[in-house]
């Protein structure tokens, strides 16, 4: 069997979001643990810098920093919900902040899923259980 045989298929999703905060800001309540809390329901890990560990909602996933570039407002971990088959590896996460005139853009890009389904899913999730409680703890 060919190397290209082999390969598993994966799915992704792409997105932009304006959060209604800096740059700095948003960066800070994506990495700082204590701001995790203010806004994640059920709160979460963050080990702020490369191969820390991360976790949201509780632990319903978790994972690896794999960048963490305060400086250019990139972050990027693995992700991997405790559902998901344990022979099934983590996707990624990576975020690229920019300013814009509103506080930022967000472009998340998502990789890796084991079906479109669940890219699907996490698509709405972002926006619901990210994106709009990030706007709603900035705009308290």
């Amino acid at each position: 069997m060919s190397a290209a045989a082999t390969q598993r298929k994966t799915f992704a999703l792409s997105m932009k979001y304006i959060i209604y905060a800096s740059p700095e800001k948003l960066f800070d309540a994506l990495t700082k643990e204590a701001l995790i809390s203010e806004w994640c329901d059920g709160g979460g890990k963050m080990e702020p810098k490369v191969d820390g560990n991360f976790e949201l909602f509780d632990g319903w996933v978790k994972g690896k920093v794999v960048v963490f570039d305060p400086k250019k407002k990139i972050l990027s971990y693995t992700w991997k919900p405790g559902e998901w088959d344990k022979k099934t590896a983590p996707s990624l996460v990576t975020w690229q902040i920019k300013p814009n005139s509103a506080g930022s853009e967000v472009q998340l890009d998502h990789t890796g899923f084991p079906s479109q389904e669940e890219a699907d899913k996490h698509y709405d999730g972002w926006t619901d259980y990210v994106f709009e409680p990030l706007n709603d703890y900035f705009i308290r």
